[in-house]
C-alpha cells in the first residue's frame, strides 16, 4: 500500500518516541532539543520518573499544530481538562490499571482532538490543550493552517501530539483503520548530521527538524 504524503503537523525540532506496543502507523511527536531531550532546563527524565514535574517543564506543551492536507474538519472536540502535574511511574500505573475504557466517546482516550476529511483519508490529531482548538466542524482548511495547540488531555503520559491517518472517519475500534504516511519534507538527523529528505516514512526514534533550514 502506498503511503499518504502529508505535510509535517508541527514545526521545529521533534522526535518520534512511541512506547512499546504502540501501532507502527500512529505517531507520537515530542518536541526535543539536543539529544532528543524533551524537557526544559530544570527538568529531567529522572525527575519525571520518580518525582513530579509540570506540563510547562516539557518542550511540547502549548506548541502549535498545523493542517497536513487541505480538507474539511469533521470533528473538533474540545473541553477535556489537561492533566498538568506529571509523575511518569505513577501515571503509567494509573493508566494501566485505571485507564479509560476503549469505547466512545473517543475523547476519553484522545482528549481534545481534531479529525479532518481530506478526500477520503482522515488525519487525526489527539491530546490537544483544552480550549486551544481554533477550527470548527464543517470548516474548510488548507495545508499549513493552524489547528490548535499541544496539551496533555485524555490518556496521555506527557504533552505530545498523537497523529495518525485513517481510511475511515471513526478512530474506534482503536488502531484498526490506519494508513501508512510519508512526510513531504523533513530534515532528518543521522550520525549527528541533518539530511534533507522528501516523502519520508517516519519510524520510532527518528529525530526531525521541520520548517527550518539547516546551514
Amino acid at each position: 500500500m502506498s503511503a499518504v504524503v502529508v505535510d509535517p503537523p508541527v514545526r521545529g525540532e521533534w522526535a518520534i518516541l512511541n512506547p512499546p506496543g504502540h501501532p507502527k502507523r500512529a505517531f507520537d511527536f515530542l518536541a526535543v532539543r539536543d539529544r532528543r531531550n524533551p524537557y526544559k532546563k530544570g527538568a529531567s527524565l529522572l525527575r519525571h520518573l520518580f518525582s513530579r514535574i509540570s506540563v510547562e517543564n516539557t518542550l511540547a506543551w502549548d506548541m502549535p499544530v498545523y493542517v497536513v492536507l487541505p480538507g474539511t474538519v469533521i470533528a473538533a472536540s474540545d473541553g477535556t481538562p489537561d492533566r498538568v502535574r506529571l509523575s511518569m511511574a505513577l501515571d503509567l500505573l494509573k493508566l494501566l490499571f485505571f485507564g479509560p475504557p476503549v469505547r466512545p466517546p473517543f475523547s476519553q482516550l484522545g482528549g481534545n482532538h481534531v479529525i479532518l476529511d481530506c478526500g477520503g483519508v482522515f488525519p487525526l490529531y489527539a491530546h490537544l490543550r483544552c480550549g486551544s482548538i481554533v477550527v470548527r466542524e464543517g470548516q474548510k482548511v488548507t495545508a499549513g493552517e493552524l489547528l490548535g495547540y499541544i496539551g496533555n488531555s485524555g490518556a496521555s503520559l506527557q504533552p505530545h501530539l498523537h497523529f495518525q491517518v485513517m481510511n475511515s472517519p471513526d478512530p474506534l475500534p482503536l488502531f484498526k483503520n490506519l494508513l501508512p504516511i510519508a512526510l513531504s519534507t523533513v530534515q532528518l538527523k543521522q550520525d549527528e548530521q541533518w539530511q534533507s529528505e522528501a516523502n519520508h516514512q517516519p519510524r520510532n526514534g527518528d529525530h526531525y527538524l521541520f520548517g527550518e533550514s539547516v546551514t
